[in-house]
């Protein structure tokens, strides 16, 4: 597998540019903290909304931390204190909660409709042999970094130390992903990156690697997008060599009796607020309060404070006005239709064929255990499996919805799931004859029996890699 030169060293320039950048943003001197504030202030319009959003965003802000309880008075201040002098506070912010890209290389992959789609390519060190690259796509409201914050948070990190080429993406609108137009940002619905999005980065990864196919891992929504491009039988679905979906609900109708239920009361919201621009203010806060946003969200048993707060300076975007309409629509009716009505996507479960692998967490808000199992019980795979992580299945705590992602025992509980499921359906392997295939089932035979004596005792992951010997340093 290769990569062509010229778009290599682009990559590098890049990559130089943003290295460039962040130094720039890290100089605590004062001619650092000026450049911040430029970078904050005259930064593309795609990372943030108009002033008079941020203005409301600090009211809002306010607000909620009148509600927090116990300290509600002096947090509500403090916090509306770093909202008015975020600026100044950013180059300081950056150097505590900041998240570096650990990733090798930047490519862009190019839509029929105009967007850059960034892909941030991980290059194993040691090849496995016949082993398909891997997309990784993060959630709605979130970037890369919701799926690849830091080498102890990163499935793309674990799988390329254990051989597989890795590309973790930022879907249209977040992070480095931009439009050629002159504002650098369109307006989008879940439909166009159904449509446009997913078909460019295979196309793409197909291209760079030479793989005659590809694995798909999808977080949240970016599960979802892989239900609607398989489901639809749009041209490249049968590229798709095995796909795991982490907390990606197949119906999305039982948040109508959560928060986000209340949410979509209000659609409003999401025109005036800056989403972005309020979870890097209250980032340092983050963990600290148990608040009903933070609850619903994540959960002190999977993921430490730090790595909340990193998570909301770094990982959270805003949502795009036609994405966010799509979806509250889809709550209110029960219904995930395409924005014409032409086609349903809980329907199209059924066209799902490539080998899937379902993982939800016990205590996820957001894509509850029985919508995932929704989306698994109707996929046609002849090849599937589902797995809800907690307290049942022998785990210390029940997992929330982004500890799936960056939980601090995902690189142990987690990420092997999705390895043993890629090496089995993931990779290339070579017609093996009648004594192979009979040893294979064999060892399937084997290996439901041990699972049949392990029911009931304590989870223990298959290989664990904390240990020194077991990591391939990058």
């Amino acid at each position: 597998m290769c990569v062509k030169q010229d778009e290599r060293s682009a990559a590098r320039r890049d990559a130089c540019r943003s290295s460039a950048k962040r130094r720039e943003r890290l100089d605590p001197t004062a001619a650092g903290a000026l450049t911040a504030i430029a970078l904050y202030l005259l930064g593309p319009q795609r990372k943030r909304k108009s002033p008079i959003y941020i203005f409301t965003s600090i009211v809002a802000i306010s607000l909620l931390a009148v509600m927090i309880g116990g300290v509600a008075i002096l947090a509500a201040a403090v916090l509306l204190l770093m909202a008015l002098f975020y600026p100044l506070f950013l180059s300081l912010w950056d150097r505590i909660y900041g998240a570096e890209d650990i990733a090798d290389q930047v490519f862009y992959a190019h839509t029929e409709d105009g967007w850059n789609i960034s892909l941030h390519f991980h290059r194993p060190e040691n090849p496995k042999p016949g082993a398909y690259p891997v997309i990784v796509a993060h959630g709605i409201a979130a970037n890369k970094y919701s799926v690849d914050m830091d080498r102890a948070h990163s499935i793309a990190y674990f799988l390329k130390q254990h051989g597989y080429p890795v590309f973790v993406i930022n879907l249209r609108g977040v992070g480095k992903s931009y439009h050629q137009s002159r504002t650098r940002f369109r307006d989008f619905s879940f439909d166009n990156i159904v449509e446009q999005d997913v078909p460019a980065v295979i196309r793409t990864v197909r291209r760079l690697t030479g793989a005659p196919k590809v694995n798909w891992i999808g977080h949240s929504m970016g599960g979802m997008i892989m239900y609607g491009f398989l489901g639809r039988q749009l041209s490249g679905s049968e590229d798709v060599a095995a796909f795991v979906a982490l907390g990606s609900p197949g119906r999305i109708d039982h948040a109508r009796r959560t928060l986000w239920g209340m949410i979509t009361r209000y659609p409003w919201m999401n025109d005036i607020l800056d989403f972005r621009f309020g979870a890097q203010v209250i980032s340092p806060l983050s963990g600290r309060f148990g608040t009903p946003v933070e609850e619903l969200i994540f959960s002190k048993e999977n993921m430490s404070s730090l790595t909340i707060r990193r998570m909301m300076k770094n990982g959270v975007e805003n949502i795009s006005r036609g994405l966010a309409r799509q979806f509250i629509q889809w709550i209110r009716t029960g219904s995930e239709l395409t924005v014409d009505g032409s086609f349903n996507y809980r329907e199209g479960l059924k066209n799902i064929t490539a080998p899937a692998l379902f993982i939800s967490g016990s205590r996820d808000h957001i894509a509850i255990p029985e919508s995932v199992r929704y989306a698994y019980e109707r996929a046609a795979s002849p090849h599937k499996r589902y797995v809800e992580l907690g307290r049942e299945l022998g785990l210390p705590a029940d997992y929330c919805h982004l500890g799936l992602a960056l939980g601090d025992r995902a690189v142990q509980e987690v990420y092997p799931l999705a390895l043993e499921w890629l090496d089995e359906h993931g990779r290339e392997h070579r017609k093996r004859g009648a004594l192979a295939k009979f040893m294979r089932k064999l060892q399937k035979l084997r290996k439901k029996r041990d699972e049949k004596k392990q029911k009931g005792r304590r989870f223990r992951p298959s290989r664990d890699i904390s240990r020194p010997s077991d990591v391939i340093q990058a």
